[in-house]
């Protein structure tokens, strides 16, 4: 199919008490203007395709879709993005609406990114915490909601509270009218005693589906997943992807992550624990198997660490090779990495990603649009923020020139390398944390969360691009 183309890390950050009130009510909307192309749309969307003409660039919004005060102190939940392949734009995130509640929304643009709709309110459900010590309990659990779409079928899960509050649960639910309206969610897994955390999601072309998971039911956080086939009604009763060492399990609050391959091999990353060493490991699921194979070890025993840095990897499949971004502190300061294998001997060749840039790095995303370009997002210091030894979860000592930005590169169709590594918005004296990134033959999307001096925000924008040309 020819296609158009015209066109935190684990380091916490303080709140001054100025900002902890700050944030508005999750829902509302403000933009900026950022220069960004126009297109048109590719052959699989329901609309009939226009011919393709050159355009100049066209403005597009930057947008902003602030969060609660309740939200401001959260390192952990995290925007994310996906685009169909006609161009439009999903968004959702979770946010934490009362001292009881957590409530996901979402939001889409259906004109390339110019306007998106009004946030709507798809779950609202309690806050569950782990069993603790005090008054305060455990800690509390995210939404952490994921998405895939295709066509006018748009997938959104998240992670809620049962209605007691004694367990979470993941649940996955479908819009066949391009995220109008969803129905009813879909439980994806039968255990009550998973209580899952740290989810990942995965959509093969065809429509095969999985789900991802720490799961605490044998009392150590070990890696689950369920598939749900093609047309199936129901997911697959889970899997135990990876034990993790007796007693230990795999590192208990990174995230996980997931990818289909063609042939609708599922591939699973985790942060896995062995010998005192927390890297990432990749295990597989081919079709027809009844057990995961695995894990392969992206690097071995690099980074020797006693804690949890809740940065975990991404993954992506171009073709006949998988791609792994991660973060870990093997040199002392954070910092991302990239690896490398072919599906046929999972034999990984790994670097740095942005190895000339100073300071620390974390959280990298991968995408691999419907043309195989790959698009890399994560978060790196700027100005004044000291490089810090090991693992921390303090604020980052930084004065007003200080901060993180998003930053971006890509691998084009056909290439084996990252290309120039660009800030995104960088804007200094603000966190920007948790990045997502969606490529489609309308540009690359970019989402992250910012916490600046008004409070915090999900904010969305589109790269600007050259206009050479149309059709490729």
């Amino acid at each position: 199919m020819s296609q158009c183309a015209c066109g935190m890390s684990w380091v916490k950050f303080g709140l001054l008490a100025v900002l902890a009130g700050g944030g508005a009510v999750a829902g509302l909307y403000i933009a900026e203007q950022s220069p960004s192309p126009s297109t048109v749309l590719p052959s699989c969307c329901e609309e009939p395709p226009t011919a393709c003409v050159p355009v100049a660039p066209v403005p597009l919004l930057q947008h902003r879709f602030p969060l609660t005060g309740l939200d401001a102190k959260d390192a952990q939940e995290a925007p994310e993005l996906t685009v169909n392949c006609c161009g439009k734009l999903f968004l959702a995130w979770g946010s934490k609406t009362s001292e009881t509640e957590r409530t996901v929304f979402l939001t889409r643009s259906t004109d390339d990114g110019k306007s998106f709709d009004a946030p709507k309110e798809i779950s609202k459900a309690g806050i569950y915490k782990t069993p603790g010590k005090g008054k305060a309990g455990g800690h509390e659990r995210r939404a952490t909601p994921h998405l895939a779409a295709m066509g006018k079928e748009v997938q959104l899960s998240w992670n809620e509270a049962l209605a007691d509050g004694s367990a979470m649960r993941t649940v996955l639910a479908t819009s066949n009218d391009t995220g109008a309206t969803f129905g009813p969610p879909q439980a994806v897994h039968s255990s009550e005693g998973a209580k899952p955390s740290f989810t990942a999601f995965a959509r093969a072309p065809g429509g095969l589906l999985g789900c991802v998971w720490l799961d605490e039911r044998n009392g150590t956080q070990q890696v689950f997943a369920s598939v749900r086939p093609d047309e199936a009604p129901a997911f697959n009763p889970e899997q135990l992807v990876h034990q993790g060492q007796p007693g230990k399990g795999v590192c208990p609050c990174c995230p996980t992550a997931a990818a289909f391959a063609a042939d609708g091999t599922l591939y699973v990353a985790f942060r896995n624990v062995n010998d005192g060493y927390r890297d990432i490991a990749v295990s597989r699921l081919r079709p027809g198997q009844s057990a995961f194979e695995g894990p392969f070890s992206v690097v071995e025993k690099t980074w020797k660490f006693d804690g949890c840095p809740h940065d975990g990897p991404s993954l992506a499949v171009v073709r006949d090779t998988l791609h792994v971004v991660w973060m870990d502190a093997r040199q002392g300061p954070q910092r991302v990495y990239h690896a490398q294998a072919k599906l046929a001997d999972m034999k990984f060749e790994a670097k740095e990603l942005n190895a000339s840039a100073p300071g620390t790095q974390g959280n990298p995303k991968l995408s691999v649009d419907m043309s195989g370009n790959l698009h890399a997002v994560w978060e790196e210091s700027i100005g004044g923020e000291p490089v810090s030894e090991g693992h921390q979860h303090g604020p980052p000592k930084v004065g007003g020139a200080g901060g993180r930005a998003v930053q971006y590169a890509s691998i084009p169709a056909g290439q084996t390398a990252f290309g120039t590594v660009r800030a995104v918005a960088p804007k200094a004296g603000a966190f920007q944390t948790r990045p997502s990134v969606a490529g489609s033959s309308k540009g690359v999307f970019i989402a992250w969360n910012e916490l600046d001096t008004t409070g915090k925000a999900v904010v969305v924008t589109q790269l600007p691009q050259a206009t050479e040309g149309c059709c490729k």
